[in-house]
């Protein structure tokens, strides 16, 4: 497969032009081929349905604050008939785990926070 090639098929994935790569494909052709290689071996097992995968990657891209890939696994959501409203539970859930990271990483700051009230 010539790189013209995996980009098209990007594109056909993606519905549109995978702008980052194609940048990418112009500084280091084999960078681009070892992330396709990368998303073709995390995709490959069965044991969860391609659905369930690509609503990982939305989430985890949403978490992670990467505007393109979030937009990116949307549009390809959209285009694998996946629903609006299952897009949108997608992110609520997200939205959520990504919320309650900050209790969690304020932990040690709450027990200080009770540590002064014990005093």
């Amino acid at each position: 497969m010539t790189i013209e090639q995996l980009l098209q098929a990007m594109s056909n994935e993606f519905g549109g032009e995978p702008e980052t790569m194609k940048i990418l494909s112009q500084l280091n052709e084999q960078a681009v081929f070892e992330h396709a290689a990368n998303k073709n071996f995390a995709m490959a097992g069965d044991r969860l349905p391609a659905k369930y995968k690509l609503l990982i990657s939305l989430a985890v891209s949403a978490a992670l604050g990467s505007e393109r890939c979030t937009k990116t696994y949307t549009q390809v959501a959209m285009n694998k008939g996946i629903s609006k409203e299952e897009v949108m539970e997608t992110l609520l859930v997200t939205r959520f785990v990504k919320a309650t990271t900050v209790f969690s990483d304020a932990t040690p700051a709450m027990e200080l926070l009770l540590s002064f009230e014990k005093k």
